[in-house]
């Protein structure tokens, strides 16, 4: 359904102003006022309609997958889509949580489609026996890019339907979901084979990892290529995911702080923001605090046609 945000603060002034204690006059007069007022409510107040709707992309033997879509109820026209990953450690979470719905709005705000999907949880039942850990985390890592897989190619099929424009897909994630992100974008760039669902002469306009990092399904580290443009968000504390890197014999994850270096030695496109002294709330606290640097990312690599100077963004 419709949804809006503001308020008439103005309304609930000239209540007090008028009587404390409501007469039938003064009651008549406020509804006259409130409606008065409502009528300008954009003018009063910072206001943005827009609809949620829901959608199924797949289905994985009983488990049914589906994402919200929210847009804007006054643009028609195809807009840019940012297909997001909540957080939760493979274990917990879901594309509603109330922590991410500011950073949905100033998306849809910047006429960006958002896409929040579902996506399985492959370290649910493993919490007490550590020693299916390895496996088990890889493994989900694995589902969540076939699901993010699955519902790029339902985007994909149903865009003229649902008036996105597939050339500005974009992707973002929170924690276990920015790993998916990274993973997803990493086997799309650099000629993996290891999804037979993997989306044909497709990659993302750009990422955003808020505390991500990437552990490589495929090939190794040092023959990673090219990426996406990325915006990287993560904590120096974070004991969650880390911002370095952990290696093991043949296999390795790499957290934000691997990901840049990388990135500068292969020419990539990205910008760094780091907290030194927060940890794991990284993950979702700089959805909000830096909202205009998320803006001005988008805007220099995606949303603007042609090069801008941008006064927030340096490489980190």
């Amino acid at each position: 359904g419709n949804v809006a945000t503001g308020y008439v603060p103005i309304f609930f002034i000239i209540n007090y102003a008028l009587n404390s204690s409501l007469t039938i006059i003064s009651m008549k007069i406020n509804l006259i006022l409130f409606f008065f007022l409502l009528s300008f409510l954009p003018v009063f107040g910072d206001s943005l309609l827009y609809e949620r709707s829901n959608h199924c992309y797949s289905q994985k033997g009983d488990c049914v997958l589906c994402m919200d879509i929210y847009r804007r109820v006054d643009v028609v026209e195809k807009s840019p889509c940012m297909l997001f990953l909540f957080g939760g450690g493979f274990m917990v979470g879901n594309k509603r949580d109330a922590r991410y719905l500011d950073y949905f709005e100033h998306l849809i705000s910047e006429g960006v489609v958002v896409v929040a999907i579902d996506y399985r949880l492959g370290m649910v039942g493993v919490q007490n026996e550590p020693w299916r850990y390895p496996d088990a985390f890889e493994n989900s890592i694995r589902m969540g890019v076939e699901d993010l897989f699955d519902a790029i190619l339902y985007l994909l099929e149903t865009a003229d339907y649902l008036q996105i424009d597939c050339s500005k897909l974009m992707v973002s994630g929170s924690s276990a979901g920015a790993i998916i992100a990274l993973e997803a974008d990493y086997i799309l760039r650099n000629n993996c084979n290891e999804f037979s669902n993997s989306p044909d002469d497709f990659e993302f306009a750009c990422v955003i990892s808020f505390s991500g990092g990437l552990y490589l399904l495929c090939a190794d580290w040092d023959s990673m290529e090219q990426s996406a443009p990325t915006l990287l968000f993560h904590g120096g504390r974070d004991r969650i995911v880390t911002p370095d890197s952990i290696e093991l014999f043949s296999d390795g994850f790499y957290g934000s702080n691997s990901l840049v270096e990388k990135f500068k030695e292969n020419n990539s496109e990205y910008i760094y923001c780091f907290y030194p002294n927060y940890g794991h709330e990284v993950s979702y606290m700089s959805m909000c605090l830096e909202d205009k640097l998320i803006s001005e990312f988008l805007h220099r690599y995606v949303l603007s046609s042609g090069s801008e100077e941008l006064g927030l963004l340096n490489d980190e």
